[in-house]
């Protein structure tokens, strides 16, 4: 005799967005729980109407009755995978196809319990639960985030043999997944010889596959494949092994080549394994991308985290001008000069070059006083430049200040 118990507590991706939805679908499980069980003379609504009767119920009801839980137990082990699965998900599908999917998944799986109720174990039992949405997320995690982990919290104990152990480990989400369907599908099965029914493992298999064909319908399995490079390429990068890492950055690029933060990304673990010419061009893609995104904050935060690993560091001509106007306007002045400075070497034949060594005179001005930095710079502009309609004003700036 043993015994193996396990929970999952944790996934090892991230989200940008507050999981509205994940919240609410909770949050109505729970005020329904409390409500029915604590307060059942107050409620303005007849909860038993919410119990999904296959051959009676409409598909309204079905809906309804993922939110009615029969106890603690029932309605913690539901809301457990809801908020660590959902909201990962809801992040990735947004509001909309999340909430279609939630719903979808309870109506199938109810009504598949009901069938199977009905036809193969010959008993008219209620369905209450929000088991086949849950089920549907856990089929939709698996199609859009296939390449993440999971946390498990174990216990494993046999009495017989006096052993014990308890503990945490990180598995791939496909065997962890794979091991909840067997065992759904295998209890499901002990439910034709005669076990109790009280579990509706119909729903759970149910709402799973739901979600599966769903997501996958609705583009997940496209982009569960291309995060999937991300979520390597992290984990490589956490451990250390920065060719893995930029390997699999370099396969997302594949897929979405105007993401520029994954550019940025691909340049630091390309200057870890010493890849200083792809190090420059992934900072060059990263900077105009975002650029012509209109990220500018991001585009000058990578632009200045490239100045500081590369000396004379600089973009194509045009976005190069662009950046180095923006740094001057939010006043990051010492980057700015040294973007004006980059892009007249880099580019002594542009029109505008003239015009950029004026801007990195004034600012060495600004920040310094009559620095011969800045005398420099408008003696350059006078020698190389003698024709430019700047040159006077140059020149009456050697006077004042020399």
């Amino acid at each position: 005799m043993y015994f193996f118990y396990y929970v999952p507590v944790g996934v090892d991706v991230s989200t940008k967005r507050f999981p509205v939805m994940t919240v609410f679908f909770a949050l109505v499980c729970t005020v329904i729980f409390a409500l029915v069980r604590y307060f059942p003379d107050t409620t303005a609504f007849d909860p038993y109407g919410l119990i999904f009767y296959p051959g009676y119920s409409g598909w309204f009801t079905a809906v309804g009755a993922a939110f009615l839980h029969f106890g603690w137990v029932h309605l913690i082990g539901n809301l457990v995978y809801l908020l660590l699965f959902g909201g990962y998900l809801e992040d990735r599908l947004g509001i909309f196809l999340y909430t279609a999917l939630f719903v979808g998944s309870a109506v199938v799986g109810n009504v598949a319990q009901g069938f199977y109720n009905t036809n193969a174990l010959h008993i008219d039992t209620g369905i209450i639960g929000a088991s086949g949405a849950v089920s549907g997320i856990l089929g939709a995690f698996l199609v859009r985030l296939y390449g993440t982990r999971v946390r498990i919290a174990y216990w494993v104990f046999l009495p017989l043999h006096g052993y014990t152990r308890a503990g945490r480990v990180y598995l791939p989400v496909v065997f962890a997944v794979a091991i909840w369907v067997l065992l759904q599908v295998s209890r499901g099965l002990i439910q034709l010889e005669g076990a109790s029914a009280s579990v509706a493992y119909m729903t759970h298999i149910a709402g799973f596959a739901f979600g599966v064909v769903f997501t996958s319908l609705t583009g997940g399995w496209k982009r569960g494949r291309e995060e999937a490079h991300l979520i390597r390429a992290s984990r490589y990068v956490r451990e250390g092994e920065y060719f893995g890492a930029r390997d699999e950055f370099s396969s997302y690029l594949h897929y979405q080549p105007e993401d520029g933060e994954v550019h940025a990304q691909l340049a630091r673990v390309q200057v870890q394994s010493d890849d200083e010419l792809g190090a420059r061009a992934s900072y060059l893609m990263a900077c105009e991308l975002l650029l012509r995104c209109g990220q500018r904050g991001r585009a000058e935060a990578v632009y200045r985290e490239a100045v500081r690993g590369f000396a004379n560091f600089t973009l194509s001509p045009d976005p190069h001008l662009d950046m180095s106007f923006g740094l001057e306007r939010n006043l990051k002045l010492e980057v700015a000069i040294s973007a004006y400075e980059n892009f007249v070497r880099q580019n002594p034949t542009h029109s505008e070059a003239p015009f950029a060594l004026l801007r990195a005179a004034n600012l060495h001005i600004k920040l310094y006083g009559a620095s011969d930095k800045a005398l420099a710079c408008y003696r350059q502009l006078i020698s190389q430049y003698p024709e430019d309609a700047w040159v006077d004003y140059a020149r009456e700036q050697v006077r004042v200040h020399g």
